[in-house]
This record gives C-alpha cells, structure tokens and sequence, in this order.
C-alpha cells in the first residue's frame, strides 16, 4: 500500500466537497475547455507574448505584483486582487498573477468568479500542477464532471507518476456516471501504486452501481490476496455477503478466517458478528468470549462491544436479560484478560452501575483509578455512587482526593460541598459550593444546580437575603427547575413573604412535575397560608394520596388545614400521626394537648 498515495487521496477528498452547487445566476457562466478567448476581464482575445527582461512594463508589473502579494499575506485581498490587476494590465501574460486571484476567490469560497482566472492560469502555463489543480477542482466542483475528468486524464498523461491526478481523473469520471471507465481507471491506479482499501471500496460501489455482485465480490477479494493475515479484509467481505443475501458464501469466507487462528480475538469477533446478524446469540456469545479472554485482543475494541450493549440496560425489560448477563460476564472476562488496563474495570463498573450492582460498581471504578487516575470521568462515576448509596463520608473524601487531581473541576467541588451539606458542616459545605460556582459550567442546568444548592445552604445558615438571591440565580440558569421553585415557594410561605409569587412558582412546579407529593403540600401549605383552606385541603389531599401519608409535615399541614374548617377531631387524629412519625415541629404537643392550633 503506498501511503503517500492515501494521504494524498484523503486530502482531495477534504477539497473537492467544499464546492456548492451553483445556483442558477451563474448557468451563463458554464465553464470550457480553455480556448484561446478566454473571456477573463482584462485579458487579451489571443495569449499575448512574453514581455522582454528591459521592457518597462515588465518592471512596473513585477512592482505590483511584489505589492499584491504583500497586501495578500497582510490580509487585505480585495486590494491584493486590485494589484494583482494592475500588475496584469501591464503583463497580461503572467499565469502566476491569474492564479493567485483565482486562489483568494477560492479561498473566499466565490467559485464561480475564481473559475476563469484559473482557466487563464492554467491555459498559459499548461504544464504547471498547481494551476491544472486548482482549474480541476472548479470545474469539477461546479458540476462541470466531463470537462474536469478531461483535465485531469491530460495531467496523467503528462505526469503519470501524479497519484492525486489518477485519483481526481477517476473521482470526476465515477461523478460524470461513467462507471465502467471510472472502474478502468481505477484499475490502472492499482497497477501502478498498488491495491488499496480505499480504491477497492471505490470499485466494490462502481460494481454495485452497475448492478455486479460478482465483480463486487472479486475486488474484495482481491484485498484478502494481498494481505491473508489481515480479518478486516475478511469481515468486509462476509459483510458485503451477508448484507447482499449470500449467506452460504459468507460462511465460507468466515471459515477461512477462523483457519489461520482459532484463538485469534480478531477473527473471533467477525465470528461474533456473523451470528449475531444470524440471529444466533448463544453462538454469538461463545465467540465474543473467546475473544475477550484472550489478552492480545485491543482495549479499546473490547471496551465499543461492550458499549453497544448498554442499550439492554438502559430498557430493563425481561427480554433483554441475557443480554444483561452476558454484558456483565464479558467485561467480566475482560478484566481479567487484561488486568493491568483501567478501560476495562471502568466499562465493567459501567455496566454493574446501570444494572444497580452499586457495591461492585465501586470495586471496579476504585481499581480503575488505581491503575489510572487521570481520567475525571470515572472519578465522577464514584461521586454518583456515593450518592446513591448515601455514603456521605465516602464521597466527602474521594472529591477532597479528585480537587487535589482536578482542581479545574466544578464538578468535585459541588459534590465535595453536597457532601458537608449532608453531614450538616453548612460553612465548609459554602466554601465549596461556591469555588464550583467561581469554576463555572458551560451547563446552565448544573449551574442552577449550584446556585440551587448554595440557596439551600444559606436557609439553613438563617441567611434568607442570600438564599433568596441564591434563588433567584438558579431560575436565571433555568427557569423550569422544579426543585427551585418548590423549595423557593416553601421557604417564602413559611417566612409568610411574598406569598403571590410563592404561589405561581408553586403552582409551576407542580405543573413540571405532577403527582409529587412534596410539591403538592407546597402548593397546598401556600394556599394555606393566603387563607385559602379549602384550596389547601385538596392539594394537601393530593400530597397525602401520592406518598406523603408517610411525611409528617405533610400529616401535621392537613391537619392544621381541617382546624381551620372546623374539623377538630380530624386536626388532632392528623397531628398524632404527625407525632407518630417524629415530625419535627415545636408545636405538636401543644396542639394534641389543647385541640388547639399554634403557629
């Protein structure tokens, strides 16, 4: 495979797909074969000849020309193109100053006014890569295909060691649907450079354009001749049969494959992949295991098929439990194959993670930063799991570890500040909540998150100024956190503040968020306290229905709702429940005690 050749390929791909179609304003302007009138502004009818080394104009063209360029790498290319004009107008017979004002026009994307300069450049010096290149790439990416493949085909011609115009004179002519002479000449490409993938993939389309399987079939093949050891070339070709209905033929070549190396973990995923598309998951399975067991199979490989079986646990379903299971078995299978590779213990602690295996999720994440501790993304995995598992100390100090490591990361910090708020340290748990804030977030939801968290902080340091302003930035970030607008409603109905607002970000939480029983008492207890009790009794009813029979507070609110209509036995029955359930509330012995209500 010649590389040089590859490189140059890819490279004209990349620059013959910036060109837009034309739009009609320019059907006028179809471009031609260059001819002797080129129809460039202020250009002669016929080649004018060259100027001799004494001739004046010479001099002064050479002047503007030095002082086009200048203005050209300053930048400035509307006055380097007026230059590049004068400079021509004295020598109309320079291609160089033709060229450079089809390439500012190229580079500022005006196709259709680069066109004819590069036609002039390349008309006056027809031998000249760069000029023929460029006129190429304008012909061929306004559409003109035929008159592009014909310049390209004259360049091979002149220069027939030239890869990139093999290639373009291929690509135009497959563009102008001369398949079968675009397949010719490719083939000429593989005589002279090599067999490559990317031709081959070139013909493999051409054949199936012209509707032959069969040849499809022979330049992949053709691939597998060149180099045995490779399973890729071997996988194209089991897939172009298995997508082209010929599974008898792709099983041969699967065969052939597994020869070479039974134990190969290459081969063993093709193998995988052919009865995973046969439908035969049991075999499918035995091959991808073969594969991961082995520890010259690649990391990274391992870790995209593991990938693609989150899909199972993301939807739960009891169809999808095998999959689950044999997820859990190969990342299991992979750790061990390949001990010393944090990948693997960390897609591992992935797959355990989404499958609620919270306490194996940690060893595997735990041993993956053991083996490399640079990666913040497993870091964070730790910081949700000590969350979800409530392990306060834990997670104050692994993120007092990962600030040490990342101390650019907000994320740390936030959860370092959760953590101390959890365990009551309100003044350690500020400081760094508020370094996250001072990091930022390009993620207005995490940083109303922040802000909602510091807002919280603040209640319970009896700042409420702050905590209101705290507040006030979360819904800044995001107007729709229900969490904000609830605890922001809240803590205003029980300050007894403005308690309209109160009720409309109430009321909005509850429409983000319905048949929550925490928001429904809110909602309720700010009726309540506008004095709208029978408003309140249905709201706080809702509360009780969706979970909150088990909250005290919400007991203890319905109950000092049914008070004020006059329901004392169903007052004082609520607040012993309350009681029952160790409401924290300074009142609820006096209320019991004296059928009264205090506030």
């Amino acid at each position: 495979m010649n590389l040089k050749f590859i490189s140059t390929l890819h490279r004209w791909h990349r620059i013959l797909f910036v060109l837009p179609a034309i739009s009609a304003t320019f059907s006028c302007t179809t471009p031609k074969q260059a001819t002797e009138t080129s129809g460039v502004p202020g250009a002669p009818a016929v080649a004018a000849p060259q100027l001799a080394e004494d001739d004046p104009r010479r001099r002064a063209a050479t002047e503007k020309f030095i002082d086009a360029t200048k203005m050209d790498i300053l930048g400035d290319h509307q006055q380097a193109i007026n230059l590049y004009k004068e400079s021509l107008k004295n020598d109309p017979a320079n291609p160089a100053a033709y060229f450079n004002i089809a390439k500012i026009f190229y580079d500022q994307k005006q196709y259709a006014d680069a066109l004819p300069y590069a036609q002039q450049a390349a008309k006056l010096d027809p031998k000249n890569t760069w000029y023929l290149d460029l006129y190429g790439t304008l012909l061929g990416g306004m559409g003109n295909y035929k008159e592009a493949a014909k310049l390209y085909e004259q360049m091979v011609q002149t220069d027939p060691d030239n890869p990139d115009a093999w290639y373009n004179w291929a690509f135009f002519t497959e563009q102008n649907k001369q398949y079968q002479e675009a397949i010719n000449i490719f083939s000429q490409i593989e005589e002279r450079f090599g067999t490559s993938e990317e031709i081959t993939t070139e013909k493999v389309k051409l054949w199936m354009a012209l509707g032959k399987k069969d040849k499809a079939a022979e330049e992949l093949q053709k691939l597998i001749d060149a180099d045995p050891g490779e399973p890729r070339y071997y996988s194209m070709l089991i897939d172009f049969y298995m997508t082209n209905g010929m599974e008898d033929k792709a099983y041969e070549v699967l065969q052939k494959l597994v020869s070479l190396d039974p134990n190969d973990p290459k081969a063993n995923l093709v193998l995988a992949s052919y009865y995973q598309r046969k439908g035969d998951n049991d075999k499918a399975y035995d091959a991808f295991s073969k594969a991961f067991s082995n520890p010259d199979l690649d990391i990274d490989i391992g870790v995209s098929v593991l990938l693609s079986y989150l899909q199972y646990f993301q939807t739960p379903s009891a169809a999808n439990a095998p999959k689950r299971e044999q997820a859990l078995k190969l990342a299991d299978e992979l750790t061990q194959s390949h001990p010393t590779e944090a990948k693997a213990f960390a897609i591992y602690g992935d797959l355990l993670y989404q499958d609620d295996q919270y306490e194996k999720a940690l060893t595997n994440y735990k041993q993956s930063i053991a083996l490399d501790n640079s990666k913040f993304i497993v870091w964070q995995q730790l910081f949700f799991l000590y969350d979800q598992t409530k392990n306060y100390d834990s997670l104050l100090a692994v993120t007092s570890r990962a600030e040490e490591l990342f101390p650019d990361q907000a994320m740390a910090y936030y959860f370092n500040g959760y953590a101390s708020m959890q365990m009551k340290k309100y003044p350690l748990a500020l400081a760094s909540i508020n370094k996250a804030i001072e990091i930022g977030s390009g993620d207005r939801k995490f940083l109303s998150q922040m802000y909602s968290t510091a807002g919280d902080l603040y209640y319970n340091m009896k700042n409420n100024h702050a905590s209101d302003s705290c507040y006030d930035m979360a819904l800044v970030f995001d107007p729709s956190n229900a969490y904000v607008l609830n605890n922001y409603a809240y803590y205003l109905s029980l300050r007894g503040e403005k308690l309209d607002d109160a009720l409309q970000m109430a009321e909005k939480s509850n429409t983000l968020s319905p048949n929550n029983a925490a928001y429904e008492d809110t909602y309720g207890w700010v009726l309540y306290k506008l004095g709208r009790y029978s408003d309140a009794k249905e709201w706080i009813g809702k509360a009780l229905q969706h979970g909150g029979s088990a909250d005290g507070t919400v007991l203890e609110h319905y109950g000092d709702v049914l008070f004020h209509l006059g329901d004392v036995d169903g007052a004082v029955d609520f607040w012993m429940r309350a009681k029952a359930l160790n409401v924290d509330s300074i009142n609820i012995d006096k209320k019991i005690a004296d059928r009264r209500l205090y506030e």
